[in-house]
């Protein structure tokens, strides 16, 4: 959006014109369209529905204003669904765009509510292979990943992988990357010769050292290293583990959620293998990166909050700050996946241990 001003200079009778254009971010000028949308149009008009609908999507973009654009998102839903119906494509839209920022805001719970209403009504209305409908699969199946509940992600990430297999190829770069979270997802349900299977195909269709390929590739070796690791072939997997945090730093930083990610599986694997200062070490970086990247209350923060705990049991001489661990655990537990959680549960039984 441009803003112009006219600067007029006379000089011997002739006139000479200058246009200043000034650009302004979108979070800053469409709350002013927005208003003036409502007084001429009304609240409930599609113009300025779809003005609030741009103000929140360029507010998601900005942590600080997350609160404000969920609100706003929250608005549009509601007047869409009122005007357009419930499952009207606009309204089914605006509410994926909500759902995507609910699970990056750490609302894994609301997201995947919302997701699933989304994959549903789109089911029943487009196919099952439709690619808004696989869209809001890979989003409900992101959901349930960050709720720990593998098994229904799974099969998400399955029926996503084969329909975009058969419509795009093996080696579109959106089949690849759902065979991966199929692959991560498999790991995580310990179908671990399932998961290597993926995994190798992965690793031949994505020989190319740069770029997204060579992200893609990162994260193939990491999950690799988890079967190995789950395995209990752990040598090897402290040597995998080792290579993938090593170049996950030289990538893409310290605090990258896949260096973290690295950081806290080769942390895992020291645990296992009795070295746990070194484990302890590792532990608390991932806590204070997750911390200071995802925020104190994310729940990927709190997992590692809780690793820590175990490798501090497992050391001795450190109860009381396992304890203080443990307590943050089951509270931040209990309000991100539900109080009735296996990982509620587990973090009660180890704090109920230590009384």
């Amino acid at each position: 959006m441009a803003v112009r001003d006219w600067f007029r200079r006379g000089r011997r009778g002739r006139d000479t014109s200058e246009v200043i254009e000034i650009t302004v971010p979108a979070h800053l000028a469409l709350p002013t369209v927005l208003d003036e949308s409502i007084r001429r149009l009304g609240p409930t008009h599609p113009e300025t529905v779809e003005v609030a609908r741009r103000l929140a999507v360029s507010l998601a973009d900005l942590p600080e204003r997350r609160a404000e654009a969920l609100e706003l998102f929250r608005q549009v839903t509601s007047t869409l669904a009122a005007t357009l119906g419930p499952d009207h494509p606009d309204t089914l839209g605006a509410m994926a765009e909500a759902a995507a920022l609910l699970h990056v805001d750490g609302q894994a719970r609301h997201a995947e509510e919302m997701w699933r209403y989304v994959f549903d009504a789109r089911t029943e209305s487009l196919g099952p292979a439709h690619p808004d409908t696989l869209r809001a699969a890979c989003g409900l199946a992101q959901a349930l990943d960050e709720l720990r509940r593998a098994p229904e992600a799974a099969a998400l990430w399955g029926h996503v992988a084969d329909h975009r297999t058969r419509r795009l190829g093996a080696e579109h770069p959106d089949t690849l990357t759902a065979q991966h979270n199929l692959a991560a997802t498999l790991v995580r349900t310990e179908r671990l010769a399932e998961a290597e299977r993926v995994l190798r195909g992965l690793l031949r269709a994505a020989p190319r050292p740069e770029g997204r390929d060579a992200a893609r590739r990162l994260a193939v070796r990491g999950n690799l290293a988890a079967v190995l690791y789950r395995r209990g072939e752990l040598a090897e997997a402290e040597t995998q583990f080792r290579a993938v945090l090593a170049e996950g730093e030289r990538l893409s930083g310290a605090d990258a959620p896949q260096t973290l990610t690295a950081r806290n599986n080769l942390a895992a694997t020291l645990h296992d293998l009795g070295r746990w200062e070194e484990a302890e070490s590792l532990l608390r970086t991932v806590v204070e990166g997750r911390a200071r990247v995802l925020g104190e209350d994310h729940l990927d923060t709190c997992a590692a909050r809780d690793n820590l705990a175990s490798v501090l049991l497992a050391r001795g001489g450190h109860e009381e700050e396992a304890a203080s661990l443990l307590r943050r655990c089951l509270r931040d537990y209990g309000r991100l996946l539900g109080e009735d959680h296996p990982k509620a549960r587990e973090a009660g039984e180890k704090l109920a241990g230590l009384t």
